[in-house]
């Protein structure tokens, strides 16, 4: 008989690659599929139902694997908020870079919601809120993925729309203006965390918003005649 111990966790990844799961992922594949499916159930139950073992089960592998790229399920949610989050804006492509100034912020500001249903979402947020005191990497990594992405965004366009002389903002002005019009598009979102009632779900509303807030802001930006 052999002498060798066997590695129960190693035994479970054996097991679940028998059933059908490819051998060789490297780790930001294994992440992906992590993400994806830990969305997936966020999706069908809500995150207070949603443990470990679920998405280690939903996903194909060991919770030792899972526990090795996430170290807690609060992480592993904060984790798939960024991603949703990182998703909802885009940059501009290149043929559209000759768009008139307002139509050019319209693409940048203009959201681009995921499959996920706007409760889920919210949900996702209450959680990394309220773990944010012991986990403050998470907060940091949402804030800067999300409107933090779409304002850095902003500011490269502004730039390029003052050198250009369709705005007058001096260089220091233009980060803050741009986190001004996020929050004026974004609104706040304490409103939402309290009253699920107020989440902006249609399309013609959010875009609505959208425009209003870029509107005002240009009239306070553009060249005035002298």
């Amino acid at each position: 008989m052999s002498d060798r111990s066997v590695d129960p966790a190693r035994e479970e990844e054996e097991s679940v690659r028998k059933r059908g799961r490819p051998v060789q992922m490297c780790q930001a594949e294994r992440e992906a599929l992590v993400l994806d499916c830990a969305i997936a159930l966020l999706s069908e139950k809500g995150p207070e139902d949603v443990t470990m073992a679920d998405i280690a089960q939903r996903a194909g592998m060991s919770k030792r694997t899972l526990y090795a790229l996430y170290h807690s399920r609060e992480e592993l949610l904060g984790a798939g908020l960024a991603r949703m989050s990182a998703a909802l804006f885009r940059p501009l492509h290149p043929d559209e870079r000759d768009a008139s100034l307002e139509e050019r912020l319209r693409i940048l500001l203009t959201l681009n919601p995921g499959p996920e249903p706007p409760e889920v979402v919210i949900e996702m947020l209450r959680t990394v809120i309220a773990e944010a005191r012991s986990y403050p990497e998470m907060g940091r990594s949402l804030s800067r993925k999300g409107p933090g992405q779409v304002a850095s965004l902003l500011c490269e366009e502004l730039v390029r729309a003052a050198d250009a002389g369709e705005i007058e903002l001096a260089p220091d002005e233009i980060p803050p203006a741009a986190e001004l019009l996020v929050d004026m598009v974004l609104g706040n979102a304490i409103p939402c965390l309290l009253d699920p009632d107020r989440i902006l779900r249609r399309p013609e509303e959010r875009a609505a918003r959208r425009d209003r807030a870029i509107d005002i802001f240009l009239n306070g930006v553009r060249p005035r005649s002298r």
